[in-house]
């Protein structure tokens, strides 16, 4: 190989790097798109990119996302190790259960999905919850987060959420009856969505939900849940059959955060 040839594949590598590195997620063809490069020496790129801890592919919506080592923060830097260890974690309690679980992290007042097994599951769910903002006082994801953070970064969220204006958080005006939500999610274990929440599809009104924290020492990097339909199970049921289950994989993700980290 001459030097101008490499030269040339290490200046496409950079390229396609930089674009996953400024963008929430890319498929093939937006990369073929945005950097002019072919299709095939896309892949080539890419599937080395993945090797080294550069780029990742995402469970659910199949894009290539920036990965730890292209992580340009330090905040975006843990969700990208959270997001990269607990992707198989998710797969395969997902095989297990069959549910699908959601992994969510707490930012700007909000839950952000960041991985996800729904496309695993053959259960129908809502696809698009990595594209949306989960309320903290009325999912379960947001709740078990709140319940378990340290008590300055709890009241630095209810104090947000109470100036928010987004009538979803008007809970937040009420921070005795809060507080008396939050204890009783330490006292179980793991919190539940309100009924009939949603985010955008009124269907998911039909979906429960079961969290739990993921966490590492004092800090709560995270949470992790199990969704099903309703009408298959009551939540005493499922907890049942299914909460140990979950515990085990948040203790393995955090496990395997630690070690990355």
């Amino acid at each position: 190989m001459s030097k101008n040839e490499t030269i040339r594949a290490l200046s496409r590598g950079l390229a396609v790097l930089q674009a996953v590195q400024h963008a929430a997620g890319l498929s093939l063809h937006d990369l073929a798109l945005t950097t002019g490069l072919a299709k095939p020496t896309l892949m080539r790129i890419l599937r080395t990119l993945e090797a080294e801890g550069y780029v990742r592919r995402g469970l659910t919506d199949q894009l290539y996302h920036a990965n730890l080592r292209a992580a340009a923060t330090g905040e975006a830097l843990q969700h990208s190790v959270l997001t990269e260890v607990a992707a198989p974690v998710l797969d395969r309690l997902c095989q297990e259960v069959l549910w699908p679980s959601d992994l969510a992290v707490y930012r700007d007042g909000a839950m952000r999905v960041q991985e996800t097994s729904r496309r695993q599951s053959p259960f129908m769910m809502n696809r698009a919850v990595t594209t949306f903002e989960i309320h903290m006082l009325q999912s379960g994801m947001g709740r078990a987060y709140l319940a378990y953070c340290a008590p300055e970064k709890q009241a630095e969220i209810i104090d947000r959420l109470a100036v928010s204006g987004d009538p979803r958080n008007r809970l937040a005006k009420q921070p005795a009856k809060v507080m008396r939500m939050l204890g009783d999610i330490l006292r179980k274990g793991y919190a539940t969505r309100e009924t009939g929440y949603f985010v955008t599809q009124p269907m998911e009104a039909r979906v429960s939900a079961i969290a739990v924290p993921v966490t590492t020492g004092d800090e709560v990097l995270g949470s992790i849940n199990l969704v099903w339909i309703s009408q298959a199970a009551s939540e005493e049921q499922f907890v049942q059959r299914h909460l140990a289950r979950l515990l085990e994989a948040s203790a393995e993700i955090a496990d395997r955060y630690a070690q990355r980290a």
